[in-house]
């Protein structure tokens, strides 16, 4: 092809302004060029390309825009771009797509990861193997660091990127892999294997990351590697009506703040993924296993904390969820991260700890410490937070005047002045709206600034599917913010709520500062100055260091433990501690120890649970503290 490429120079441009058929007489001319020899081949190859083939024409692109000779420039890479696209855009020919994609993936003519994925996909539609599998790169990677920069510097177009879509590219990868199993003539065994290793990490991405109800119903139906795994109308028909009654239940759970927990879906879609998971197992790819059983531990939960007749079952299918392949590669050795396996063996310890059989947690917990790097190496089935450092002294309960939070508290309390200050302002937070979820109090604006307050509100009900939460009161339990309920967080270990603290400012002011929380750490780091929220959350085990909770008479907390042992909290009743039985480990306490204005602190790693029997709400100031062994 390089002979015909000489006469072209300076022709490529008028030829594009004219019709689509300009490209026919560019091939004409220079068949008619008489200063050119032409092999007969190469006088077949343009007739071609006057008839407008776009194999011939695609190839013929390929040449003008890599020619190493005098039509390198702008104008030979315009000019082969106008080829393509006529081949891609008026002939629908799938090799010059894949090679537009290519393209502009490269910078040619401009950086477009969103141009490239169009003509990817409308090549792979045709069955063209790499363009299944290019598409599937560009959407589970986005907008990659690399072109975050090149943004940011101006060399790109932020409206030339994609956003990431792992169930799009699950849905890519899915067909390349598959390919050969439907149209072996047009698959190609390299790119097969590529898919395979691509779908493999897709798989453990997936598992990491928070997707809504429809991605994950999507990821479960592309989520296997072979045609011969497709679902059995019996497995579909089960995985379908899981979903469906898992967006009414969610539906109707946010429209009621959490108020109205659906016990008929809950067990609709326990029965059903129960089924799924029993009766077609074999044929589930490690995917779709962990799916089915994530939602399905996610709602044997609380139907557990609704009733002990469940938590049988729920201990057998966490100790399945944390011993299946993905979940036992999401692991966490930090607070920070991850932690499928670490959260679902801790889970199911509970569970069979809960049902009375100390066996089936002991042999978890043996299971669990044998994993090669997991932080799960744990002592005793008393103690199984997420995370857990083997070195830090584990003890129940601890001196609550060893630390400052604690005993500032109790002085302030044990003064009658400050004590009717902290009691007013008490009583104007109980007098707010509430019964909310938890939200945020500001809306901020893309640099973080805020930007304006959303409507104060009052105490927030808690919900999380692993705390079990049961009261001898239905009704009561979804008046308002339920059973157990927030005012916070007042301090979240980067700064203090502004309108939080303007209604409980006493207590805001006496805890600033304080050197025995959690997120005190942050201040000896080399530069703190960069320490975000996820930092927060590896030193303290949340993003909450300070709060307010409530607990109604008739309200148990069920057991269980907390995220991590580097941590202690600090309870200090403000109201309301008649009653109150706590028990951490083996060890309880009534009363708070002394009443109201009585501090305790513990380490909630251990397995602990609270009772509520008296008769009247309990108001107490959380506050995470520094472990000893830290300070």
């Amino acid at each position: 092809m390089l002979w015909s490429l000489h006469y072209c120079q300076g022709k490529e441009e008028q030829i594009m302004k004219s019709s689509k058929f300009a490209h026919g007489e560019f091939f004409q001319s220079l068949l008619e060029d008489d200063s050119s020899i032409k092999t007969q081949p190469q006088r077949e190859f343009l007739v071609k390309c006057t008839q407008g083939d776009p194999d011939s024409i695609s190839k013929a692109a390929r040449e003008i825009i890599s020619r190493d000779g005098p039509l390198l420039g702008k104008q030979n890479v315009e000019f082969g771009l106008a080829l393509y696209k006529y081949c891609a855009d008026e002939r629908d020919h799938a090799d010059s797509q894949a090679r537009l994609g290519k393209l502009y993936l490269e910078g040619i003519p401009i950086l477009s990861p969103r141009r490239a994925l169009e003509y990817l996909q409308r090549a792979g539609e045709q069955g063209h193997h790499s363009s299944l599998y290019n598409a599937c790169h560009i959407m589970a990677n986005g907008i990659s660091q690399d072109y975050t920069e090149l943004i940011a510097q101006g060399k790109a177009m932020a409206s030339e990127f994609v956003d990431r879509d792992l169930v799009g590219s699950l849905a890519y990868c899915h067909a390349a892999v598959t390919l050969h199993e439907n149209y072996p003539e047009l698959a190609e065994d390299h790119i097969t294997k590529v898919s395979l290793q691509a779908m493999e990490v897709l798989y453990n991405t997936v598992v990491m990351s928070d997707l809504s109800i429809r991605e994950v119903a999507d990821a479960f139906i592309f989520g296997c590697t072979s045609a011969k795994q497709s679902l059995s109308q019996d497995a579909l028909e089960l995985w379908t009506d899981a979903v469906t009654s898992l967006l009414r239940f969610n539906e109707t759970f946010v429209e009621t703040n959490g108020s109205h927990q659906d016990e008929q879906l809950m067990m609709t879609i326990y029965r059903n993924l129960k089924m799924l998971v029993e009766n077609h197992g074999p044929n589930l790819s490690d995917l779709q296993m962990y799916l089915a059983l994530d939602n399905l531990n996610d709602f044997l939960g609380p139907l557990a904390g609704l009733n002990d007749t469940y938590l049988e079952d729920a201990a057998i299918y966490a100790e399945r969820l944390a011993f299946s392949s993905l979940c036992m590669k999401s692991y966490a050795v930090s607070e920070g991260e991850g932690a499928c396996f670490n959260g679902a063996a801790a889970s199911a310890i509970s569970y069979y700890r809960r049902q009375g059989n100390d066996a089936g947690a002991e042999h978890v917990r043996l299971l669990a410490k044998e994993h090669a790097h997991a932080a799960t190496h744990w002592n005793t089935i008393l103690q199984t937070p997420r995370v857990f450092h083997p070195s830090l002294t584990a003890k129940p309960w601890w001196n609550s005047m060893d630390f400052t939070a604690a005993k500032s508290l109790k002085d302030a309390y044990g003064n009658a002045a400050t004590r009717s200050r902290i009691l007013k302002e008490l009583e104007a937070v109980i007098n707010l709206q509430e019964g909310k979820l938890r939200g945020e109090e500001y809306v901020v604006d893309s640099s973080g600034e805020e930007v304006h307050k959303v409507d104060m509100e009052g105490v927030q009900r808690i919900f999380t599917p692993y705390i079990g939460v049961r009261s001898n009161d239905k009704e009561k339990a979804k008046d308002g913010a339920g059973g157990w309920a927030e005012f916070g967080p007042l301090f979240d270990g980067m700064k203090w709520s502004k309108e939080r603290c303007s209604i409980v400012s006493t207590l805001c002011n006496i805890l600033k500062d304080d050197k025995s929380l959690c997120s005190e750490a942050r201040l000896e780091q080399p530069s703190n100055d960069s320490i975000q929220q996820k930092d927060i959350r590896t030193m303290c085990g949340s993003g909450t260091v300070v709060t307010i909770l409530r607990l109604r008479p008739g309200t148990s907390i069920l057991p269980h433990c907390g995220t991590t042992n580097r941590r202690l909290i600090m309870h200090f009743p403000l109201i309301g501690s008649e009653g109150v039985r706590f028990v951490v480990g083996n060890e309880t306490v009534m009363n708070y120890g002394g009443g109201d204005g009585s501090p305790i602190v513990f380490d909630d790693s251990f397995e602990h649970h609270v009772y509520h029997e008296g008769n009247k709400d309990r108001f107490v100031v959380l506050a995470v503290l520094r472990h000893p062994d830290l300070m």
